[in-house]
């Protein structure tokens, strides 16, 4: 995509781009604005009529991701579902629509926060803040309801946070033997079993054996068809 033709709000974007490609390659120290602008085909002068610095494209990284990324999260508080169901719609949509399809961002986002201006810093951490409320919020109602176990929401939402921000260190699209879905389906088990009551757990399991016992009846009545069928002479 030639960057010279584009208008300006993509233009800003593809610097944008080309920065956490960048950054994710080589590290934010180690970058230049030199490396951006080549990315881009650009030259420096014509690169700072876009970022003034390259802390100031660092910080366009985090406001981007901030906005275009975690804003899907906090809906999730307002949505008309269970504490238990919003928890895994929180896990599902973290994993598979944010940080995955994003990974080179949130390496980025993840790993260089201590390198932003003092301002930016601080507002990133308010940000950051507002986003754990969401899954604080969340474990508080199930608590209140009597779905989870009486924790410690605050750190119970750190925990499962930190669980699901750790997959940009070792998950690779492509190499990994375990799909986006397959990795939320795993943690969600740790998560669900961590958090939910024993009342919960026993109709989580009734409900479990009751969908079990519905297979097996369905099979069973397909072989007595099938046997039914062999035994009758005017068959076939």
């Amino acid at each position: 995509m030639e960057f010279r033709n584009q208008d300006k709000s993509l233009r800003r974007q593809m610097v944008i781009d080309a920065a956490v490609k960048v950054f994710h390659q080589k590290g934010y120290r180690a970058a230049t604005l030199d490396d951006v602008a080549s990315e881009l085909g650009l030259t420096k002068p014509a690169l700072y009529h876009y970022v003034s610095s390259k802390e100031d494209l660092l910080s366009q990284i985090y406001l981007r991701a901030l906005e275009s990324f975690f804003q899907t999260i906090y809906e999730i508080r307002e949505m008309d579902l269970s504490p238990l169901d919003k928890l895994r719609c929180f896990v599902r949509r973290h994993l598979e629509q944010i940080v995955v399809k994003n990974l080179a961002m949130f390496s980025v986002f993840f790993s260089e926060e201590n390198e932003l201006p003092r301002k930016d810093f601080l507002k990133i951490r308010t940000e950051k803040r507002k986003f754990s409320r969401v899954v604080e919020d969340i474990i508080q109602e199930g608590i209140d309801l009597g779905i989870f176990r009486a924790v410690d929401p605050r750190l119970q939402a750190n925990a499962i946070i930190g669980m699901c921000n750790w997959l940009y260190r070792w998950y690779r699209p492509g190499r990994s033997p375990y799909s986006p879905a397959q990795i939320a389906e795993q943690f969600l088990v740790l998560v669900e079993n961590g958090l939910t009551n024993d009342a919960e757990k026993d109709q989580r399991g009734r409900a479990r054996d009751r969908k079990k016992l519905a297979r097996d009846l369905r099979a069973l009545s397909a072989k007595m068809a099938l046997a039914a069928d062999a035994l009758d002479p005017g068959s076939g």
